[in-house]
């Protein structure tokens, strides 16, 4: 079974350009689950190394919006990590928050509990 280390708590981020908008992109919109996915294989591919990652197929399951904030436009969010690979599969959960940038253009997702 595979296994990714739950108690460590790994916070990455990403920009990617959105369009003019309030808010940030929804936590299931596709740009934000991409980026999550995006996030999490490299934070696999630290963790485990390439060998390993290029094996590991993941996926965003259950995800859910547990605050959003009005003033700023940013949402919380917490999913299912499922990973599935040659020794099987197995989730972890995690929480992720998507905001805006001052200027507008971009948002960044930072993710916690990989």
């Amino acid at each position: 079974m595979l296994k990714i280390g739950t108690a460590s708590l790994v916070v990455a981020a990403s920009l990617l350009t959105a369009a003019c908008s309030d808010t940030a992109p929804a936590c299931s919109d596709t740009e934000t689950v991409d980026l999550v996915l995006e996030i999490a294989r490299d934070s696999l591919l630290e963790q485990a190394g390439a060998e390993i990652a290029n094996k590991v197929d993941m996926s965003l399951n259950a995800i859910r919006t547990t605050d959003a904030n009005e003033t700023t436009g940013a949402f919380e969010c917490a999913a299912e990590l499922e990973f599935t690979g040659p020794g099987g599969s197995n989730s972890i959960d995690i929480t992720y928050l998507s905001e805006l940038v001052d200027s507008g253009d971009e948002f960044y997702v930072t993710v916690w509990g990989l």
